[in-house]
Parts: structure tokens; sequence; C-alpha cells
């Protein structure tokens, strides 16, 4: 039986110097520099948040948890998926049968089927959706995750190896020092040794390890164009879903406006450029009546007709030009923008 005693040792003394620094027993640990921790942040953000987006992206894809397991089944099992109609399809296969069954010659059977036909295309439009954005956003990210961030964490997790046996090589040598006289001078020429190579192991694989966080720009670059790629899938499949819909409108008769309001015609209001604030600090609200914002956001001031902003108000409602969120905000968190010309 072969029992190799040096990768025994090695072993040994790497658990033991990883234990005694979890129950606190060690003072001098191997730190490294502040760049090199910046980007095991870094990396450490890269994987969560490419693993939270791919997750909400693939739920936009396909909202239904059933449909998302056996399709990753499939995927596992090396099977492709079946070609399955979506709901669009599904709700045109039903249009279509109704409209069939009370009859193509009247008025609301046409209607179906016509509405039913459309469907059956918007359907086809949100499968190559699903598709493109699939192939240009999914499958890269995926495979960043599967491929590039699996072998960093590997080659961080050598180099945790390497530490530990660098730490405990001169925690060795230290204790040798300590007891030089009752230590043979082969016994310390050992340690020395051992010392060298383990910092000349660790000094390799941190370099390794500090390149590949240094690619991370490269790949932070390549989603960045792959999220470019998903915004234009997303963009052709509303303007294809749209000309379906535009296209039923008008086999259907369906004027553009519906509603049924007074054909008086209403006199144009002019609506004025709102006024603006930029946001100074992060502020919480306190009460269902204020809002939360954050530093450096860019507000609109919110006034009634003819009101005016008064230099002594106290708080200030003001409006989220996105989500249209409205709250009161203390004046002192504002910054107000100059009236353009």
């Amino acid at each position: 039986m072969n029992f190799n005693l040096k990768a025994a040792g090695t072993l040994f003394s790497r658990a033991k110097q990883f234990t005694e620094e979890k129950l606190g027993q060690v003072v001098d640990r191997t730190e490294y520099d502040d760049n090199f921790e910046q980007l095991l942040a870094r990396a450490d953000r890269t994987k969560a948040w490419t693993e939270r987006l791919t997750s909400h992206v693939d739920t936009v894809l396909q909202p239904n948890p059933n449909e998302r397991l056996e399709s990753f089944i499939l995927t596992k099992l090396d099977q492709k998926a079946l070609n399955k109609p979506n709901i669009y399809e599904q709700l045109g296969y039903c249009m279509c049968e109704a409209g069939n069954d009370f009859g193509p010659s009247t008025q609301y059977g046409s209607a179906l089927i016509k509405c039913g036909q459309c469907h059956q295309k918007l359907g086809l439009a949100h499968k190559e959706f699903i598709q493109s954005a699939a192939i240009g956003f999914m499958q890269p990210l995926k495979s960043f995750l599967d491929g590039e961030m699996k072998s960093l964490t590997k080659e961080r997790r050598t180099l945790e190896i390497k530490r530990l046996d660098l730490d405990a090589a001169r925690s060795k040598q230290k204790k040798a020092k300590m007891t030089n006289s009752n230590v043979p001078m082969a016994m310390a020429d050992s340690s020395d040794t051992e010392l060298r190579q383990a910092q000349t192991e660790f000094d390799r694989q941190l370099e390794i390890t500090r390149l590949m966080l240094d690619g991370l720009n490269n790949s932070h670059g390549h989603h960045l164009r792959c999220l470019n790629d998903l915004v234009e899938s997303e963009l052709q499949y509303h303007r294809q879903s749209v000309q379906v819909l535009e296209d039923l409108r008008k086999q259907l008769g369906l004027s553009k406006s519906t509603s049924n309001s007074s054909t008086i015609p209403s006199t144009p209001r002019t609506v004025a450029t709102p006024r603006t604030a930029t946001v100074k600090f992060d502020y919480d609200a306190s009460d269902i009546n204020e809002l939360s914002v954050l530093a450096k956001e860019t507000v609109n001031i919110v006034l009634d007709d003819n009101e005016k902003l008064s230099d002594d108000a106290e708080y200030i409602t003001i409006e989220k030009p996105y989500s249209k969120e409205r709250g009161r905000v203390p004046r002192g968190y504002l910054r107000i923008d100059s009236l353009s010309s």
C-alpha cells in the first residue's frame, strides 16, 4: 500500500492552518491588496447578478413555471423541447374553431376567425422573440456562468489552498526559529526551502487568478452587447405585434378612436415644461405622503394651477419622471434647477 507522507503532511498542515484561522488563533495571515480585494468583490457581484438576470429573463420568456421545468428537464436529458403552441396560438385556435362553428359567413364568425388568425401570428412572433432572446442573451450569459465563472471559482479555490500552505509554512519556520537551539540545521533549512516553494506557488496562483479577474472587463463588454441584442429583439417583437394588430383593426373596420366622447372639439391645452430639481442626499419616506428618493436623481416639482414655488416651503411635492410616483420631500434635500429661457 503506497502512502505519501509528504502529501499527508501537507494536508495536515493545511487543515491545521485553516482550523486555527477559524478559531481566531492566527495573527499573521496573508492578506490580499486592496485592488485584488476589489476585483474579488466585483467577481462575486458579477456572478450573483448574472444568475439573477438570467433567472428573471427566463421568467419573462416563459412565465409558466411548469413549462420552464419541462424545458429544463428536456435540456438536461439532451432532448429537444416539443414545439407546443403557446398561449397566443392556443387562443387563436380557439377563436378560429368558434368562428367556424358560428359560420364564417356571419359577421361574428368572420371576426372571430380574423382575430384567431391574428393571434396565431402573435404566437409565432412571440416564439421568434423567445428564440432570438435565448440565442442572443440567455445562452451567452449561461455559458459565462458555466465556463468562465466556474473556472474562476476553481482558481480562487486553488489560490486559497496555496495561501493556507504559505501561511502554514511561515508558521512552521517561525516556530523553528523560536526553538533554533534545539532544531537541527537540516530541519531549519527544510523549513526555509518549504517556505520559498510555498511562496513561489502562491505568487504564481495569485497572478493567474488576477489575470482571470481582470478578464471580467471583457466579459462585461460582451454582456453589454448581449443586452443590446435583447433590447433589439424586444423592439422587433413589439413592432411586429403592433403591425399584426393594426392589420387586424383594418380588417375589422375599426376606427382609430373607439371612444364615444362628445363631438364638441376641445381646446388644446398647452403643457408647460415641468420645473425640475436634483436630489442632494438620499431620503427615506417616513409616512405614506412622503416619497423615498436617491441622491443625484432628477425629479419634477409638482405645483397646482397658478401655484408658485415658495421659498418658505418646508416640504415640496415631487414626481419621479419615469415611475410617476409622487410624494413630499424636505426642501433641504433638493437643489432646484434653474428655469431654461
